[in-house]
This record gives structure tokens, sequence and C-alpha cells, in this order.
């Protein structure tokens, strides 16, 4: 089983929420009618990779973070006290600028994804249902999801 293959469903699982509920959202996944079961590990292996790999450093929410964390050790260096310290990590807002971030890696994959063919597609309560009953990263899932994936209709 391959790690990167495991990632990329995380990602798209986890994106569009944990469980179908009236309060969250749909599960969502990427499928391609016709597409082999190698060949859909192997898209997905490819695009998590560009997600998992991509250097963030230069993107603005993580430059926000680093400046800000830059900006409260320096006053901390400089004698200021640890209350000083907490309140200027909590400005740089650092869980909004994680969700950014991680946006803008799903937003890479999914890209990747939509170019290789793939379209998103929503699992119905029956599927997510059946999803459940297998245990994250096995074999027997990411079977199930490729049987789901192989049924999308092509995008128009």
């Amino acid at each position: 089983m391959s790690r990167g293959f495991a990632v990329v469903m995380g990602i798209m699982l986890a994106s569009s929420g944990a469980a179908q509920g009236a309060d969250r959202p749909p599960i969502e996944s990427w499928g391609k009618p016709g597409v082999t079961f190698d060949q859909y590990r192997a898209d997905s292996v490819e695009c998590a990779k560009i997600g998992y790999f991509r250097d963030v450093s230069q993107d603005e929410p993580a430059k926000r973070f680093i400046t800000g964390f830059t900006a409260a050790d320096n006053n901390l260096n400089g004698g200021g006290d640890a209350s000083d310290w907490i309140n200027s990590i909590l400005r740089t807002q650092p869980d909004r600028q994680k969700r950014r971030l991680h946006a803008i890696q799903v937003g890479d994959v999914e890209r990747c994804l939509a170019g290789k063919g793939y379209s998103r597609f929503q699992l119905s309560r029956g599927e997510v249902k059946m999803l459940k009953r297998y245990p994250r990263g096995s074999e027997a899932r990411h079977r199930y999801m490729h049987q789901l994936a192989t049924r999308v209709e092509a995008a128009s």
C-alpha cells in the first residue's frame, strides 16, 4: 500500500468533511470513467506528492506566520514577557494561516487530478455507510473507492 495514495485520499476526504450529516458537507472524491485500479493509484500518488511536497515558504500564509513568530521572538529576546510573546503569536492567527496553506495544497492536488481527466463526485449516504466499514488505508477501502470512481460520468 502506498503512503502517497493514502495521503491524497485523506486530503480529499478530510477536505470535504469526516462524515455526512445534516450539518456537514457531503463526502467528495475524484473519479474517472474506465480508469484502471493501477492507474487510479498512480495518478493519486502523483497528485498527492504535488501537494505534499509543495514548498509553501513563499506563500502568503507562511510568510505571515514566519513574520509573526519572528516579531514575537524578537520582542521576547528584547526583554518582553511571555504574555507579550503569546499575544504576538495570536495576532498571526496561526490556525487561520494553517487552514489557508492547507487549502493551497489541496488546490494543487485538485488541479492535478482535474488535469488528468478526473472529476469531483459526491458519495451517497449508502456509499458513505459502506466506506466506513473499511479500515482507513486498507486495500479493500482503496478498491471500493476505485469502484465508485470509475462510475463517475465524464465531466462536461
